[in-house]
């Protein structure tokens, strides 16, 4: 990695916290890592260090009773950490696409794919019908699926756990980012379906030249698909 590259994502010194009637503690402290276009960088660590409540302070979503406390999110430069919650969702929606830990609850069981894949397309952009089912089956055939018409006419609760995955992932792709969030993405998947899953995030990184922040307790995975590791320990990150 050049050090002449800038990164797309700095967070610096960010501290999280957890109020409750009586007082503010905090829960997660001294994060700091960057992202650059183009990498997969794992943020790895054990359960509970806070590698998920991080992941949403990226994207302004954490829960009400969280709190980014110090530090700041900086994303092409720009300190987002103050950003409105109109901001927060062009920010979600144009630029940074989070695949969280239950995604696979991210789909209505009983509408079908493709009007699910049309509302999130028109949501970034109006495109004629027929080139926006064209768009649509672009974007299955490259999330692996040989036959998109048949997975557009399905309904979710018709298809695997590992099918659903790649559909959330596709519809993400729509809205072209510059930076994926996979947040534990193989967790509910099996042997065979994770490393699907994960040689796709490979893929997608290199064709959509994509920042992929993956964060992951499975070290197999890591090791294997990241291109750098930033560790998290309960209170903040090393190395």
């Amino acid at each position: 990695m050049s050090t002449a590259t800038k990164p797309l994502l700095t967070v610096e010194h960010l501290e999280i916290s957890c109020r409750d009637s009586e007082k503010t503690n905090p829960i997660v402290q001294d994060v700091s890592f960057q992202l650059y276009k183009g990498e997969m960088a794992a943020l790895t660590g054990p359960s509970g260090c806070g590698k998920s409540v991080t992941a949403h302070a990226v994207v302004g979503m954490l829960e009400k009773e969280w709190i980014v406390t110090k530090g700041h999110i900086c994303y092409k430069n720009q300190n987002i950490t103050t950003y409105s919650e109109k901001e927060w969702q062009r920010l979600r929606r144009e630029e940074i696409a989070l695949l969280i830990q239950h995604s696979l609850n991210g789909l209505n069981p009983i509408r079908t794919v493709k009007k699910q894949m049309m509302e999130t397309l028109n949501q970034r952009r109006k495109l004629p019908r027929k080139e926006a089912v064209s768009y649509l089956h672009s974007l299955l055939h490259q999330v692996g699926f040989a036959d998109p018409a048949f997975i557009l006419s399905s309904y979710p609760f018709e298809l695997s756990g590992g099918m659903c995955q790649r559909i959330l992932l596709a519809m993400m792709l729509s809205a072209k980012p510059k930076i994926l969030i996979a947040d534990e993405p193989t967790t509910a998947l099996d042997v065979i379906n994770k490393e699907k899953v994960m040689a796709l995030l490979k893929k997608l990184q290199a064709d959509f030249d994509l920042a992929v922040l993956l964060i992951s307790h499975d070290q197999e995975s890591v090791n294997r698909f990241a291109d750098r590791v930033i560790f998290m320990e309960q209170g903040g990150v090393t190395g």
